[in-house]
């Protein structure tokens, strides 16, 4: 039974509920962190709370119109908590990028998943305008950008390197790669931005990134 199915089972049976919300609280609090961009704490926590509500109503409103059971919960947990730091007065996401709740579900997703892309960015002190002054301009460089992004994405080691040194493992991916430090360091930033898109629950911004076996071998 897929996760749409169990939604609607879930519907009918409380203990059904009970069991998905219990075993997608992971998934909870995986988009508020990405959201906040600050660490969750399961014990005690407003903002899990508020997710694990809005992860209740998602159950009780949904229908599959509105796509993916996933996708449309994410939705509703951002919504939630965007009213809840409303309320108290926090600006731990800037709300300037939020579209206001409207009948366009995929235009407001994209919204809040490139809010939490920006807050993924920030953490390496990237912005967005430095990807576009970043960005290759030759398909060939964006195909070996990519390559070394999935490269990444795929070793453990290289990955866990990324995201606690806030840095690329360049000795490494030029010994497994066979690339130049130049290109790597050049593109280190449009790089990382990939590895994020890759590597995190960014669904829509994935659909732009060619996949690995178009991608050209290095």
């Amino acid at each position: 039974m897929d996760i749409n199915d169990r939604v609607y089972a879930a519907k009918k049976d409380p203990s059904e509920r009970e069991k998905l919300i219990q075993e997608y609280t992971p998934f909870v609090i995986k988009q508020l962190s990405l959201f906040t961009n600050r660490y969750i704490d399961e014990r005690n926590s407003d903002e899990l709370s508020i997710g694990l509500i809005a992860f209740n109503e998602a159950i009780d409103s949904f229908d599959n119109t509105k796509g993916p059971f996933l996708s449309f919960s994410s939705l509703l947990i951002k919504r939630r908590l965007i009213d809840f730091l409303r309320q108290n007065q926090q600006n731990t996401i800037p709300l300037e990028l939020y579209v206001e709740k409207g009948t366009d579900y995929e235009a407001e997703n994209r919204k809040l998943e490139m809010i939490s892309f920006v807050n993924l960015l920030s953490l390496y002190n990237i912005t967005l305008d430095d990807l576009v002054k970043q960005s290759p301009k030759h398909s060939d460089t964006r195909k070996i950008a990519t390559k070394i992004a999935y490269t990444i994405c795929k070793n453990e080691k290289l990955l866990e390197y990324l995201k606690n040194r806030k840095n690329l493992p360049i000795k490494d991916l030029i010994s497994i790669l066979k690339v130049s430090r130049k290109t790597i360091e050049k593109h280190r930033k449009y790089i990382i931005a990939l590895v994020i898109i890759i590597s995190e629950d960014l669904p829509l911004l994935k659909q732009y990134i060619s996949p690995e076996s178009e991608v050209a071998k290095i």
